[in-house]
């Protein structure tokens, strides 16, 4: 048994609710409460709420924060103002990706950025080494402070009397700094589920009220389980799958997020310019399997007994009845239609190439 891992504020109530826990990104984590079919059914049908307290937050304060973003991401912030998010990827010089992230505008030398659990140490190492010569201070909230994602189609009925601010004034991607129940959070548009809903940051001293409230408010406990088979659905990368060290943004398919950013270097700009331009040998595709059975990440994908590619995710989702995945191929293989292999437990099952996303309703 794993006894030193570590453990978010909303730990004790995980346990107290009879979560199967896990180890995940050292942290040990909620992965399902009662059932990840009825958390995903929720989240799609009326609301669920998920610890998402294990994801790194960053501020970044000085007079040359949006200079120093722009050198190191890859997206624009002249498309940002205050009071609004960006999503994006930070990538190595040879285009392949550090992290994705989204930063919050709170004013033009403030922002806030929530980084991906297993890459806090790497993000904020990454960042500290690239920072001589701006007017910028990186500090490290990750522990200081929790986070929650409230998702779902009735999330704004469920969350607007306990809020002080009107929600319906929150656009996709924007966020507010309001009180929950007296208590002041930070709240955003955000999600990784494909549904309407929020993201809320806070500090750790209000983790049990908050959660306490939300409960009464409607919302289903949601596990990790649920969170992976809800993103999948609505075809989000996941770092260490879709992308990672070894894959860029446009193979993920993510090349709308490359901006030339005209006069402004940044790393990684010439070899993604490129490949937006160019194209690259290969390219994330959406699979559905035409033949009983389910594929994860890593089983191998062929073509005329070749291989041609893997699977970076995979699994059942709920919400359409099938088999679902994603796999990184041979371009040429590209097109909606093409049938091909993928290795399960030692056989060879049909699957076909299908567009993406699979579901989404924001």
């Amino acid at each position: 048994m794993i006894t030193d891992l570590k453990k978010t504020p909303f730990y004790n109530i995980h346990i107290k609710l009879g979560a199967r826990m896990v180890d995940f990104a050292g942290f040990s984590m909620p992965v399902q409460y009662e059932s990840i079919i009825k958390e995903h059914e929720a989240v799609r049908t009326k609301v669920g709420v998920f610890d998402v307290s294990h994801m790194g937050e960053f501020l970044l304060e000085g007079s040359d924060v949006i200079d120093f973003l722009q050198y190191t991401m890859i997206n624009d912030l002249k498309l940002l103002e205050p009071s609004k998010g960006q999503y994006s990827c930070m990538c190595y010089e040879n285009g392949t990706v550090v992290d994705d992230l989204v930063y919050y505008e709170e004013a033009i030398d403030r922002f806030r950025m929530i980084v991906n659990a297993g890459n806090i140490e790497k993000d904020f190492h990454w960042l500290s080494k690239h920072i001589s010569g701006y007017d910028v201070k990186i500090t490290n909230l990750s522990s200081k402070r929790c986070r929650l994602a409230f998702q779902g189609p009735k999330s704004d009925e469920c969350l607007q009397p306990l809020v002080d601010i009107d929600l319906s004034t929150i656009n996709r991607f924007y966020f507010a700094h309001c009180k929950l129940s007296g208590m002041p959070i930070f709240i955003a548009r955000t999600g990784y589920t494909g549904e309407r809903g929020f993201e809320i940051s806070f500090d750790n001293e209000y983790a049990e009220k908050i959660w306490s409230e939300l409960i009464k408010a409607g919302a289903s406990p949601a596990g990790l389980g649920a969170r992976d088979s809800l993103r999948l659905e609505a075809t989000y990368s996941l770092y260490g799958h879709e992308i990672n060290d070894s894959i860029t943004p446009v193979e993920a398919g993510l090349f709308w997020l490359v901006k030339p950013k005209k006069g402004i270097d940044y790393i990684g700009k010439r070899v993604l310019i490129k490949q937006k331009a160019e194209g690259t040998d290969r390219i994330l595709v959406g699979l559905n399997l035409l033949e009983r059975g389910v594929i994860r990440d890593g089983f191998k994908i062929l073509k005329n007994n070749a291989e041609i590619g893997y699977v970076t995710s995979g699994g059942y989702s709920p919400t359409l009845k099938k088999t679902i995945g994603l796999g990184l191929i041979k371009k040429q293989y590209k097109e909606e239609g093409t049938e091909l292999e993928i290795e399960v437990r030692n056989k060879y099952l049909k699957g076909v190439v299908v567009s993406t996303p699979f579901y989404r309703n924001v």
